[in-house]
Parts: C-alpha cells; sequence; structure tokens
C-alpha cells in the first residue's frame, strides 16, 4: 500500500469511513461501560470503587472473566489491526509507529490482567485503568494521525497548492 497522503481519493474515503466507524464503535463501548458500571458501588457517578466492584469477589466469576477475556481479545485484536495496519503506512518516524501500532495489544493485556488480579486484589483495579485507557489512547491518537495525514497534511496541502496552480494555467 502507499503512504497514506499518496492513496487515490476512493481508497482515503474507505479508510477514512473505517476509523470513522471503529471509532464510534470503541465511543460505544465506552458509553456501555460507563453506564452498566456506574451504580455498582452506590456511587451516582462512574468511579473506581464501580469498576472495583464489579470485578473483585463475587462480583464476576472467573469463567465469566474467562469468556470475556476471550471474545474481548478475539474481536479487538482486529480493531487493533485494522487501525495499526493504516497507521503503519504514514509518514511517522518509524518509532512512532511501531510504539503506537503495539500500545492497544499490550494495554489490553495489562487491562484484562487487571480484570482477573482485581478478582484477588481490590488493589489492581488501577491496572484496569490503566490498561483500559492506554489501548483507548494508542486506538485514538493512531486513528486521528492517519485521518490527519490522509485529508490535512503538509503533503495533502502541497498537492492542492500544486493542483491549483495547474488549473490555473
Amino acid at each position: 500500500m502507499k503512504p497514506l497522503a499518496q492513496l487515490p481519493v476512493e481508497m482515503k474515503a474507505l479508510l477514512t469511513a473505517t476509523l470513522i466507524f471503529l471509532g464510534l464503535a470503541i465511543l460505544m463501548a465506552l458509553s456501555y461501560l460507563d453506564f452498566s458500571h456506574i451504580g455498582s458501588s452506590g456511587s451516582p457517578v462512574l468511579s473506581v470503587r464501580d469498576i472495583a466492584a464489579t470485578y473483585y469477589g463475587p462480583g464476576v466469576g472467573y469463567v465469566t472473566l474467562m469468556s470475556l477475556a476471550h471474545i474481548h481479545m478475539m474481536s479487538l485484536s482486529v480493531v487493533f489491526f485494522m487501525v495499526g495496519f493504516i497507521f503503519v503506512h504514514s509518514s511517522f518516524p518509524v518509532r512512532w509507529k511501531i510504539i503506537l501500532s503495539v500500545l492497544p495489544f499490550a494495554a489490553f493485556l495489562v487491562d484484562v490482567s487487571g480484570w482477573f488480579l482485581t478478582k484477588l486484589n481490590v488493589g489492581w483495579v488501577y491496572l484496569v485503568l490503566v490498561g483500559g485507557g492506554g489501548f483507548v489512547l494508542g486506538l485514538g491518537a493512531m486513528m486521528l494521525l492517519s485521518l490527519y495525514e490522509m485529508w490535512l497534511g503538509p503533503a495533502q496541502r502541497a498537492a492542492l497548492v500544486s493542483g491549483e496552480r495547474e488549473t490555473a494555467s
């Protein structure tokens, strides 16, 4: 695949639709988590205690956690790959492409580990927060940077200016 800035407009449209759709899906998932966890600890707003109450002790059984982990890891690996695949075709430095494309995978492993560890000891709930925040941050950064490069980056502005000059001649 060509670099993002050099793709034909139809490919940019497809990739843009994919990134926007996946971004909306992630926002829906975050909204669901917010609404489904609120009140678990008696708080009217989502709190660390709500998340801890979900996983600690009898909140959720190990079999349910394994099932949720399996489903999430299988489906999110596809999302992480799709967004990462698009992003690695950007012109950002290789170091950043490696860090950001691997971050969601690593962060989600931290998140899932936090589920199981919080089941044993409520103090591990912060792993759930760090892991969840990390994978959302990584995905969001890759999505926004990819969209920027496809439509607004320096190469796009240069192409627009050169295209305007050619049509004016």
